[in-house]
């Protein structure tokens, strides 16, 4: 199924993961890179707090993808609130994040993070509260196939992208 192909008439908010999901990495092991050495790990966060808005250009490049980005054309057309809920290791990526969304995607889609994959079912459920509506009109789009199975066991709507 393409993504073309969702009906999106059911939906109120769309939520997107962050990572090879709205933004693409050149370095596709850019986990394993990060994680080389210590200095590695916090040379990344630091270099993301303290350049937010360059991060995900020069220092970690990423592209986004223009099929999600088609996407969120769409949602704004239908009047579709959208957010970004992406597993984090540290909150000291989240500006960069925020910086490189509200660049490629629109200033209107604000990101949240969670510690970790599998509590992306609590944040889906504190959104849901956050705008008055049911988690099955909250559409969830995700590279991670393991993050899609959590997330329809939980019973929340779930889309497996995998496209650029």
């Amino acid at each position: 199924m393409n993504i073309s192909d969702i009906n999106l008439d059911n939906f109120k908010v769309v939520i997107f993961d962050f990572d090879n999901t709205l933004a693409l990495h050149q370095d596709r092991n850019f986990f394993e890179t990060r994680e080389k050495s210590a200095d590695h790990f916090y040379n990344y966060f630091l270099n993301a707090y303290k350049y937010p808005h360059i991060f995900f250009e020069k220092i970690e490049p990423c592209v986004r993808s223009e099929e999600l980005y088609n996407l969120t054309l769409e949602l704004r057309k239908k009047g579709i609130k959208m957010f970004v809920l992406s597993g984090m290791r540290s909150s000291f990526a989240i500006k960069a994040k925020q910086d490189f969304v509200s660049y490629h995607y629109g200033p209107d889609i604000e990101v949240f993070g969670v510690a970790n994959q599998s509590l992306k079912v609590e944040g889906v459920i504190l959104i849901s509260k956050l705008v008055n509506c049911n988690i099955n009109e909250i559409l969830f789009i995700d590279d991670r196939e393991d993050t899609i199975k959590t997330l329809k066991e939980a019973n929340i709507p779930a889309f497996h992208f995998t496209g650029k």
